[in-house]
């Protein structure tokens, strides 16, 4: 038995880790209600920041006032939920677009937790594997220092560890903040229910001012 648990520890207590954030983030769904008012209570200011996009420009959360934001931690060398939860992503562009809310009223944001790998040259590559291409000024991709990704994906409430493959485990969430910088939801990336229709319909609500 405790050959097992030296060879293995890191699984366990990565294993423990992912069941504690699941719990936390079902819980935050849960305490935020169903209906849309309660769903989209301000639950805290969102943290600030400052990275780089794909062409080593500085990009601020202050740049981004006025807007609601869709925030996701992802990398794209991901082997599961990444690609899934970017395509879902890029369906939610093309629906403000439609909308005309895009770039003016609402903007898409992807932070990638492995800048070493995901250069800007690896990262403009991804994002035009979709039909839905990322828009200047309506969907961003940032880069920045990993430790400092890694903190600022901890102030926004997700979890990132770096495994010994070079991979890494987080949580698969997509942030819904205000035009005010309010932290108002978190969508769980890897629920089969949760919906383009769903994502949109709160950030119309937003782009409001409610």
């Amino acid at each position: 038995m405790n050959t097992f648990l030296g060879k293995n520890w890191f699984k366990l207590a990565l294993g423990a880790i992912l069941i504690a954030m699941i719990a936390s983030f079902a819980y935050k769904l849960w305490a935020n209600g169903s209906e849309p008012d309660q769903r989209l209570t301000a639950m805290k200011q969102a943290p600030s920041f400052q990275l780089q996009d794909l062409d080593g420009k500085p990009v601020s959360s202050q740049d981004m006032d006025g807007k609601v934001r869709l925030v996701y931690f992802f990398y794209s060398f991901c082997p599961d939920v990444c690609m899934p939860t970017t395509f879902l992503l890029s369906q939610v562009q093309e629906s403000l677009k439609k909308k005309d809310l895009l770039g003016t009223k609402a903007e898409i944001v992807s932070i990638t937790v492995d800048p070493k790998r995901d250069t800007p040259e690896v990262l403009k590559e991804f994002g035009n594997r979709f039909e839905s291409k990322p828009v200047p000024g309506g969907w961003t991709f940032l880069r920045g220092e990993e430790s400092k990704i890694h903190k600022l994906a901890e102030d926004f409430g997700i979890m990132v560890i770096k495994e010994k493959d070079g991979n890494f485990s987080h949580s698969n969430a997509i942030l819904l903040v205000d035009p005010k910088g309010k932290l108002r939801n978190y969508y769980d990336a890897s629920n089969p229910e949760l919906d383009v229709d769903h994502i949109v319909k709160d950030v119309v609500t937003l782009s409001k001012g409610k």
